[in-house]
């Protein structure tokens, strides 16, 4: 995360303007707009979604009433008698086979089981991708607004320097004020530098989420503020995150597996129908094929099943409850969040300009000295800082709750 503890040192010499919302451009993306992006072209989406899409094919495979097809085999060639007499031997068969102990249905739940569990790890990667695109968005927003901050402490400072040579050729200061004020420039210009520097940075890290390559123009628009509060939908009791219902239908999967293994130790039937002609002679035959299961009995698909389903079965209980854990946690951070917010907006947001203009008129009329201006500016740009990034902590806590919770927009 953006930490701007060392470029607030930088900028501790002027005075500073809340940053006003502008005009967005064609390239800028509101924060609603961004998630939207990003569910059409994150790469992480693309692929759960071209999972999906491959789960099917197990469903389509499965779908048949009978899995295997039947066999057509064919047997012909010349036939000689003991008499010399020669003719044609010609054999016909057609063999069905069909499958025991309920295969074919376990199959299938399987496969649609499959594609269940792809459906949920796709929500589940959408949660999870949304809430980072999320807050790569605000970090980008917070550098835009930091930025901002950043540009108009320059601007204060460069006031603050022309105000000092002023009053040094009139003779009411010494150099060393002036040299002081030059200083303080230079460093709220270089304290610029690098915000702007980790603007771009943020905007590039937005634009892997959302799959945008370096040539496509990206920006931000919206407020931290506004973003800070924004409601987040309370979850359904009905319906399970998507990570759990994941799990849940693994294990629905590896069940179905289990019993299409306990199956294997029943033998598959192959019934079909012959015709065998030979020589003058023709005969209609059924046909029953039946493989002994002697050696062969399932054993690796039971034992392998029955660990699976063991191992599914604790991994969801403790899914459960580290969303219950996750949920509460977000939550809590949530609250503390919005609380300590509500505190720097009622309580020091409404002295910070006081404080400033009364400095500031108390310095050009000689009542203060650089040293109490400077404190004084300090303060105020520490508290707009602290108050920007609290600002964004609670746009986030507010975005990993809907995380937690399943239910970002």
């Amino acid at each position: 995360m953006f930490n701007p503890s060392a470029t607030v040192a930088l900028g501790l010499t002027a005075a500073l303007v809340w940053p006003c919302a502008s005009t967005a451009s064609p390239s800028e993306l509101s924060f609603q707009q961004a998630l939207a992006l990003a569910r059409e072209r994150a790469p992480a989406l693309l692929d759960a979604e071209g999972r999906v899409a491959e789960a099917q094919g197990a469903v389509a495979g499965a779908s048949p009433w009978l899995r295997d097809n039947p066999t057509l085999n064919a047997e012909i060639g010349p036939r000689r008698q003991e008499d010399g007499a020669r003719g044609l031997q010609l054999s016909l068969g057609l063999a069905q086979p069909f499958e025991l102990g309920g295969k074919q249905g376990a199959r299938r739940e399987s496969a649609r089981a499959g594609l269940a569990r792809e459906g949920a790890e796709q929500q589940d990667a959408e949660r999870r991708v949304l809430g980072e695109v999320a807050a790569s968005f605000l970090r980008a927003l917070y550098a835009r607004e930091f930025s901002r901050l950043m540009r108009d402490t320059e601007e204060a400072a460069k006031n603050l320097a022309s105000s000092a040579s002023k009053r040094f050729d009139a003779g009411d200061v010494p150099v060393v004020d002036v040299n002081v004020a030059r200083v303080a420039l230079a460093r709220a210009h270089a304290a610029v530098v690098v915000a702007e520097g980790e603007e771009a940075a943020l905007l590039s890290e937005l634009r892997a989420w959302l799959g945008l390559s370096l040539q496509e123009p990206l920006a931000v628009s919206g407020a931290l503020r506004e973003l800070s509060s924004l409601p987040v939908a309370a979850p359904t009791n009905t319906s399970e995150r998507a990570d759990v219902r994941a799990l849940e239908s693994a294990l629905a999967q590896a069940e179905a597996e289990l019993r299409l293994g306990r199956a294997e130790a029943l033998p598959d039937l192959s019934v079909g129908v012959r015709y065998e002609k030979e020589v003058n002679e023709t005969a209609w035959l059924g046909t029953l094929s039946v493989p002994l299961p002697v050696f062969s009995r399932g054993q690796e698909a039971k034992v392998t099943g029955e660990a699976r389903v063991r191992r599914l079965r604790t991994l969801l209980e403790a899914a459960r409850r580290t969303r219950d854990a996750q949920v509460e946690a977000a939550r809590i951070r949530d609250m503390r969040r919005q609380q300590a917010l509500e505190v720097l907006e009622k309580e020091a947001l409404p002295l910070l300009d006081e404080n400033e203009s009364l400095s500031r008129r108390s310095y050009d009329a000689g009542e203060m000295d650089l040293a109490g201006l400077l404190l004084v500016r300090r303060e105020t740009l520490e508290t707009r800082v602290a108050l920007l990034d609290s600002h964004l902590q609670a746009a986030l806590a507010r975005v990993q709750l809907a995380v937690e919770t399943g239910v970002l927009p």
